[in-house]
């Protein structure tokens, strides 16, 4: 039973996310690791996981009559797995996560419980198709929480305040792209989308900006905010992936496979992208 309700947790996900935090306080702390940050680390690790963990459980909560049809083997409509546990772990992983930052100081205590609060809302909220947008708002948390538990450190808030827009930009532009691929078991769920609510048409308007807008931001973080030169290559050739893919779809968004391609390719270039945030400190920096 016990493996039912870890399965629930997505731990991969819920690892990735204490992971990201931990990357985001070394950036932020030119990868110094001396007492203090590893035990922010060990802080935003935990707060990462158990937030996370929390939201997963809210999830599968959420979904179960759809479950009970289309995947009824989960935890939850097979009888592996009780709401009222999964209802009971999700107060122990929020409560944990909001208690382990008080010895941190009350700014990272509310950073987390606003994104606590979107990461939990957002499974209850998808029937209104501005949902996407906590999806790319909740993908910020590690930069934002890394970025106040290093002091907000002034010599990074303007690379911080780019990067951040870049993130929600480039998540949301892939948000809508997943939409139109999903369009119509999303109808039939009754979840709302941006494509649902303005069309497909409309829809790809919006993909074809965040392939400008995203990839623009990124390379101004990194020349506006001082970054390396490293990070300034990586994130140019993230842009490139990220955009190609995009506009690739632009051109024909009523293809199947295309839409499927050019959403595993989106994802690798945010996944680059976020390996030139990883190294925006290392090596020569830019200056103006």
């Amino acid at each position: 039973m016990a493996e039912s309700y870890f399965k629930m947790i997505r731990p991969l996900n819920s690892f990735m996310s204490g992971i990201g935090v931990v990357f985001s306080l070394l950036v932020f702390n030119s990868y110094r690791l001396d007492q203090q940050v590893l035990l922010l680390a060990v802080i935003g690790f935990a707060t990462g996981f158990t937030a996370t963990a929390a939201s997963m459980l809210v999830n599968d909560i959420v979904d179960i009559e759809v479950d009970r049809v289309n995947k009824p083997w989960k935890p939850l409509p097979s009888g592996r797995a009780s709401v009222r546990t999964a209802w009971l772990l999700t107060a122990v992983f929020s409560a944990v996560s909001i208690a382990v930052n008080i010895i941190a100081g009350p700014s990272l205590v509310l950073v987390t419980a606003v994104y606590l609060a979107i990461g939990l809302l957002y499974n209850f909220m998808r029937k209104h198709w501005w949902s996407q947008f906590m999806v790319s708002a909740s993908t910020t948390g590690p930069i934002v929480y890394g970025y106040v538990a290093s002091n907000l450190p002034r010599e990074t808030s303007c690379f911080t305040i780019f990067f951040t827009i870049t993130i929600f930009i480039v998540n949301t532009g892939r948000e809508v792209l997943k939409a139109v691929q999903d369009i119509e078991g999303d109808k039939a769920l009754g979840y709302g989308t941006i494509p649902l609510k303005i069309g497909v048409p409309a829809s790809i308007k919006i993909l074809k900006v965040c392939s400008v807008l995203g990839p623009l931001t990124g390379v101004l973080a990194g020349v506006l905010g001082g970054a390396s030169i490293l990070y300034l290559v990586l994130i140019i050739l993230a842009g490139y992936f990220y955009s190609s893919s995009i506009l690739k779809t632009c051109r024909n968004p009523g293809d199947k496979q295309l839409l499927e391609n050019s959403r595993r390719k989106t994802l690798k270039a945010m996944l680059l992208g976020l390996v030139a945030f990883w190294a925006s400190r290392i090596g020569f920096t830019i200056s103006f």
